[in-house]
Protein backbone atom coordinates (compact mmCIF):
# COMPACT_ATOMS: atom_id res chain seq x y z
CA UNK A 1 0.00 0.00 0.00
CA UNK A 2 2.98 2.52 0.79
CA UNK A 3 4.53 1.59 -1.90
CA UNK A 4 1.56 2.17 -4.11
CA UNK A 5 1.06 6.14 -2.80
CA UNK A 6 4.78 6.56 -3.12
CA UNK A 7 4.51 5.73 -7.02
CA UNK A 8 1.13 7.44 -7.11
CA UNK A 9 3.19 10.86 -5.45
CA UNK A 10 6.03 10.65 -7.53
CA UNK A 11 3.76 10.50 -10.68
CA UNK A 12 1.94 13.53 -9.51
CA UNK A 13 5.27 15.21 -8.66
CA UNK A 14 6.79 14.76 -11.62
CA UNK A 15 3.39 15.91 -13.98
CA UNK A 16 3.15 19.15 -11.45
CA UNK A 17 7.41 19.93 -12.35
CA UNK A 18 6.56 19.51 -15.95
CA UNK A 19 3.16 21.33 -16.19
CA UNK A 20 5.31 23.63 -14.38
CA UNK A 21 8.06 24.31 -16.04
CA UNK A 22 7.99 24.97 -19.76
CA UNK A 23 11.84 24.31 -20.83
CA UNK A 24 10.88 20.52 -20.26
CA UNK A 25 9.15 18.51 -22.78
CA UNK A 26 7.50 15.09 -21.42
CA UNK A 27 6.84 12.34 -24.17
CA UNK A 28 3.89 10.77 -24.52
CA UNK A 29 5.46 7.44 -24.18
CA UNK A 30 6.87 8.38 -20.82
CA UNK A 31 3.88 9.27 -19.34
CA UNK A 32 2.16 6.16 -19.88
CA UNK A 33 4.91 4.21 -19.00
CA UNK A 34 4.63 6.21 -15.73
CA UNK A 35 0.72 5.19 -15.82
CA UNK A 36 1.75 1.25 -16.58
CA UNK A 37 4.22 1.37 -13.29
CA UNK A 38 1.06 2.99 -11.09
CA UNK A 39 -1.49 0.53 -12.28
CA UNK A 40 1.19 -2.13 -12.14
CA UNK A 41 1.33 -1.37 -8.37
CA UNK A 42 -2.09 -1.17 -7.75
CA UNK A 43 -2.85 -4.54 -8.77
CA UNK A 44 0.13 -5.60 -6.67
CA UNK A 45 -1.32 -4.69 -3.96
CA UNK A 46 -4.86 -5.99 -4.39
CA UNK A 47 -3.73 -9.16 -3.77
CA UNK A 48 -1.80 -8.67 -1.06
CA UNK A 49 -4.73 -7.49 0.95
CA UNK A 50 -6.81 -10.52 -0.19
CA UNK A 51 -3.95 -12.49 1.51
CA UNK A 52 -3.80 -10.73 4.63
CA UNK A 53 -7.43 -10.80 4.67
CA UNK A 54 -7.48 -14.91 3.97
CA UNK A 55 -5.38 -15.42 7.06
CA UNK A 56 -7.33 -13.79 9.59
CA UNK A 57 -10.45 -15.33 8.23
CA UNK A 58 -8.64 -18.39 8.88
CA UNK A 59 -7.24 -17.63 12.00
CA UNK A 60 -10.46 -16.52 13.53
CA UNK A 61 -12.29 -20.07 12.00
CA UNK A 62 -8.98 -22.03 13.71
CA UNK A 63 -10.55 -20.02 17.25
CA UNK A 64 -13.72 -21.38 16.58
CA UNK A 65 -12.52 -24.56 16.24
CA UNK A 66 -10.65 -24.54 19.32
CA UNK A 67 -13.69 -22.96 21.44
CA UNK A 68 -15.39 -25.94 20.34
CA UNK A 69 -13.19 -28.12 21.03
CA UNK A 70 -12.92 -27.19 24.65
CA UNK A 71 -17.01 -27.19 24.94
CA UNK A 72 -16.97 -31.11 23.87
CA UNK A 73 -14.93 -32.28 26.50
CA UNK A 74 -17.50 -34.43 28.33
CA UNK A 75 -17.59 -38.33 26.33
CA UNK A 76 -20.97 -40.04 26.13
CA UNK A 77 -18.71 -43.33 25.11
CA UNK A 78 -20.76 -44.88 28.03
CA UNK A 79 -24.21 -44.48 26.42
CA UNK A 80 -23.43 -47.69 23.77
CA UNK A 81 -27.31 -48.79 23.20
CA UNK A 82 -28.16 -45.54 22.37
CA UNK A 83 -28.58 -43.89 19.20
CA UNK A 84 -27.47 -40.59 19.69
CA UNK A 85 -26.72 -38.32 22.82
CA UNK A 86 -27.27 -34.73 23.35
CA UNK A 87 -25.27 -32.79 26.01
CA UNK A 88 -26.03 -29.25 27.69
CA UNK A 89 -23.10 -28.46 29.97
CA UNK A 90 -24.44 -25.51 32.27
CA UNK A 91 -21.44 -26.18 34.29
CA UNK A 92 -20.26 -22.68 34.11
CA UNK A 93 -23.84 -21.27 34.77
CA UNK A 94 -25.86 -23.85 36.97
CA UNK A 95 -23.22 -26.21 37.73
CA UNK A 96 -25.48 -28.25 35.46
CA UNK A 97 -25.62 -31.26 33.16
CA UNK A 98 -28.55 -31.87 30.79
CA UNK A 99 -27.60 -35.42 29.22
CA UNK A 100 -30.54 -36.63 26.85
CA UNK A 101 -29.84 -40.54 25.53
CA UNK A 102 -32.16 -41.55 22.29
CA UNK A 103 -32.39 -45.09 22.48
CA UNK A 104 -33.47 -47.50 19.71
CA UNK A 105 -37.08 -47.99 19.33
CA UNK A 106 -36.13 -51.82 18.99
CA UNK A 107 -36.16 -51.09 23.18
CA UNK A 108 -39.14 -51.43 25.49
CA UNK A 109 -39.24 -48.19 27.22
CA UNK A 110 -38.21 -50.17 30.27
CA UNK A 111 -34.94 -51.98 29.28
CA UNK A 112 -34.00 -48.27 27.66
CA UNK A 113 -34.42 -46.86 30.59
CA UNK A 114 -32.34 -49.62 32.71
CA UNK A 115 -29.74 -49.94 29.92
CA UNK A 116 -29.44 -45.99 30.34
CA UNK A 117 -29.29 -46.04 34.39
CA UNK A 118 -26.68 -49.28 33.84
CA UNK A 119 -24.68 -46.78 32.09
CA UNK A 120 -24.67 -43.62 33.61
CA UNK A 121 -22.95 -45.69 36.51
CA UNK A 122 -19.90 -45.29 34.56
CA UNK A 123 -20.79 -41.94 33.30
CA UNK A 124 -20.93 -40.43 36.42
CA UNK A 125 -17.59 -41.95 37.18
CA UNK A 126 -15.57 -39.86 34.53
CA UNK A 127 -13.23 -36.60 35.37
CA UNK A 128 -15.19 -34.86 32.20
CA UNK A 129 -18.13 -34.04 34.60
CA UNK A 130 -16.08 -32.35 37.03
CA UNK A 131 -17.42 -29.23 38.62
CA UNK A 132 -21.35 -30.34 38.11
CA UNK A 133 -23.41 -30.50 41.05
CA UNK A 134 -26.25 -32.47 39.82
CA UNK A 135 -27.04 -33.93 36.33
CA UNK A 136 -29.81 -34.49 34.93
CA UNK A 137 -30.26 -37.63 32.40
CA UNK A 138 -33.47 -37.99 30.37
CA UNK A 139 -34.29 -41.43 28.51
CA UNK A 140 -36.15 -40.64 24.90
CA UNK A 141 -38.03 -43.18 22.63
CA UNK A 142 -39.00 -41.60 19.20
CA UNK A 143 -40.51 -38.33 20.11
CA UNK A 144 -41.28 -39.64 23.71
CA UNK A 145 -39.34 -39.01 27.27
CA UNK A 146 -40.12 -42.41 28.57
CA UNK A 147 -37.77 -41.35 31.84
CA UNK A 148 -35.91 -38.67 33.40
CA UNK A 149 -33.78 -38.62 36.78
CA UNK A 150 -31.69 -36.05 38.10
CA UNK A 151 -28.36 -37.16 39.99
CA UNK A 152 -27.19 -35.40 42.99
CA UNK A 153 -22.99 -35.97 42.54
CA UNK A 154 -22.31 -35.15 46.12
CA UNK A 155 -24.66 -37.86 46.76
CA UNK A 156 -23.53 -40.43 44.30
CA UNK A 157 -21.50 -43.57 45.86
CA UNK A 158 -20.07 -46.10 43.27
CA UNK A 159 -21.34 -49.44 44.97
CA UNK A 160 -21.98 -52.85 43.90
CA UNK A 161 -25.07 -52.42 42.19
CA UNK A 162 -25.20 -49.94 39.41
CA UNK A 163 -28.66 -49.09 39.15
CA UNK A 164 -29.51 -48.88 42.81
CA UNK A 165 -26.08 -46.64 43.34
CA UNK A 166 -27.60 -44.21 40.65
CA UNK A 167 -31.07 -44.16 42.38
CA UNK A 168 -29.91 -43.36 45.49
CA UNK A 169 -28.47 -40.17 44.78
CA UNK A 170 -31.54 -39.41 42.09
CA UNK A 171 -34.33 -37.59 42.27
CA UNK A 172 -37.11 -39.39 39.49
CA UNK A 173 -38.39 -36.84 37.48
CA UNK A 174 -40.16 -38.72 34.86
CA UNK A 175 -40.82 -41.97 34.64
CA UNK A 176 -43.80 -43.72 32.54
CA UNK A 177 -46.19 -46.25 33.46
CA UNK A 178 -43.90 -49.31 31.00
CA UNK A 179 -41.14 -48.22 32.57
CA UNK A 180 -42.67 -48.63 36.59
CA UNK A 181 -43.75 -51.98 35.68
CA UNK A 182 -40.59 -53.06 34.18
CA UNK A 183 -38.65 -51.66 37.20
CA UNK A 184 -41.22 -53.33 39.75
CA UNK A 185 -40.91 -56.97 37.67
CA UNK A 186 -37.35 -56.76 37.40
CA UNK A 187 -36.88 -55.56 40.94
CA UNK A 188 -34.54 -52.58 40.19
CA UNK A 189 -36.97 -49.59 40.86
Amino acid sequence: MKHAQIVTGLLVTSLAIVGCSEQQQVGKQEVEVAQEQTMQTATETKPIEQKVDTSITKTQEEKATEVKSEESKISTEVFVYAKSVDINDSRELTQHIDVVVHMHEELTDGLATQHVLTQTYDFLQQEDIKGAKTVTIGVEQGDNRVSQFTVDVAKFKAGEHLIKSILDASTIDKMSDEVKEHGKIMELW
